[in-house]
């Protein structure tokens, strides 16, 4: 008895010793080895790629200690998903005073429906502009929306998606985006064609949705002695325009729902009620994303997404090895999201049912695409810099002996990565990583193996940096879920003491 004791007492010392280790190149290969090989099909949610992927990320969390924390004490939260992917369809206008019809070009229109199928005729055609629904009072209620997809400037107007959910929740029947840059329309249309994923909600829908061309929004507006530039440029003065238009359109629609998951994990904290911290990162990427070329027969077909985002879960797999049993205060989750690539879906609904009060978390720490650089000192934060939490990261990356690129270059991505979606909430959210202060190997990765099959585990692959980035995020963890070394509350809101 004397001699199993030592051994269980010998392997919790063991244990203590790898957690307290710092994480090297080679403990994140071996996950990313994995993740971004062929057996995994380049993860694409509701295949079996998605299940080995989750299955391995919550295997990996349960030897590390964590506590599930998903749906009904697994570890997985499901996320139910729709695509839509356009079949045929018709639209006609005809100017209400006169009857007459507009004639558009009709490959420079293109629609799809929420369900299978969609008829409605007469419905009245309004122009949406960026002023606040709410302040003008104007009701869109079953009609056909004209709605541009970028404000005039970047500025604090709300983008494209919240714009168009307002107007839709409004009563809108039908939302159809205008493409101002008319050399991008082949590009929009394309891939509005290939189809579109999106939370199973029918209330993020309208019954119809669709893009125009800059030329034939035009075309429309002059109908009613409007003119197309002028109504794009005032963002503050337009708001509902009636264009004195009719609009009749059918449109069948290709439409399969299906379910993924998000996976869900935690670190209890000895003291919760001082808040929490979020480190995540999406799991998804495309899957076998070529079609078959029958003159070239084994061709590589498989996105693997190594950099993107094998590389991300590594490294939350590895912190989460490392912070776990440590004791630290408050509790600490890991989070990998399905559907990021869909237009971070999975975090918008962790978001909508998330397993903490979104107010009680203290900083989300997002990891994305971290294997790019052999720089293991410089970092950028793609964040906000006024949260009152940069003054405390600029201590940890001193701690640590890292430098902090402050160009603002990298805020470029902030609204390309899950962090956006709790940022447009309040929450404060970073992706902290050498790979986006590194602007010439980060750009040569997008125009390159960028969700292409070459994004795979080969010699160009480069782990100097996420190693780094992966140590930081441990001390990041012991320095935000210690309410010692951070005594403050969330920023979001007020959790309680």
């Amino acid at each position: 008895m004397r001699f199993i004791a030592i051994l269980i007492f010998s392997g919790l010392i063991f244990a203590g010793a790898a957690r307290a280790q710092a994480i090297a190149e080679a403990g994140l290969l071996r996950h990313i080895e994995i993740l971004a090989s062929d057996a995994f099909e380049g993860r694409e949610p509701g295949t079996l790629g998605e299940n080995k992927t989750v299955h391995y990320i919550a295997s990996q969390w349960s030897a590390a200690g964590l506590h599930p924390a998903g749906e009904k004490g697994s570890w997985y939260a499901p996320v139910s998903l729709v695509e839509r992917t356009p079949d045929t369809y018709r639209i006609y206008f005809a100017n209400k005073g006169r009857g007459k019809s507009v004639r558009l070009r009709p490959d420079e229109i293109i629609l799809r429906s929420r369900s299978p199928s969609f008829r409605q005729s007469h419905m009245p055609v309004v122009f949406a502009g960026y002023a606040d629904l709410e302040r003008d009072g104007l009701s869109v209620t079953g009609k056909l929306v004209l709605l541009p997809r970028k404000p005039p400037e970047d500025d604090d107007m709300p983008d494209f998606r919240n714009r168009k959910l307002k107007l839709i929740r409004a009563g809108a029947v039908g939302v159809i985006s205008v493409v101002e840059d008319q050399d991008r329309w082949s590009r929009f249309q394309r891939f509005f064609q290939r189809g579109s994923t999106a939370l199973a909600d029918p209330e993020n829908h309208a019954d119809l949705e669709g893009l125009i061309s800059f030329e034939q929004f035009g075309k429309l507006v002059r109908q009613s002695g409007l003119d197309a530039e002028t109504l794009l440029a005032d963002k503050d003065a337009i708001s509902i325009v009636d264009l004195g238009l009719n609009a009749d359109a059918s449109a069948e629609t290709q439409v399969r729902s299906y379910l993924s998951h998000n996976v869900i994990g935690k670190i209890p904290g000895t003291d919760p009620k001082r808040g929490a911290l979020l480190f995540m990162g999406h799991w998804d990427h495309f899957g076998i994303c070529r079609i078959e070329d029958p003159l070239e027969p084994g061709k590589d077909r498989i996105c693997n997404g190594a950099v993107d985002n094998a590389s991300g879960i590594s490294l939350l797999i590895e912190t989460a090895k490392r912070l776990s049993g440590e004791g630290q205060d408050r509790d600490i989750y890991f989070l990998a999201t399905t559907a990021e690539e869909k237009g971070l879906l999975g975090a918008r609904a962790f978001t909508d049912n998330p397993p903490v009060a979104l107010e009680k978390l203290i900083a989300v720490f997002n990891a994305d695409t971290i294997a790019l650089s052999d720089n293991g000192q410089e970092i950028a934060v793609v964040g906000p810099a006024e949260t009152g939490l940069d003054k405390d990261i600029g201590i940890v990356a001193a701690q640590e002996g890292r430098e902090i690129d402050r160009s603002g270059k990298a805020d470029a991505y902030i609204k390309r990565q899950d962090g956006y979606v709790f940022l447009e909430l309040g929450v404060p959210a970073f992706m902290i990583s050498s790979a986006f202060a590194d602007e010439e190997r980060l750009k040569a990765f997008i125009d390159g193996p960028y969700h292409d099959v070459s994004d795979e585990v080969n010699d160009t692959l480069e782990l100097t940096g996420a190693a780094a980035d992966a140590n930081f995020h441990v001390a990041l963890g012991r320095y935000f879920a210690s309410t010692a070394r951070y005594p403050g509350i969330a920023t979001s809101g007020e959790a309680d003491n």
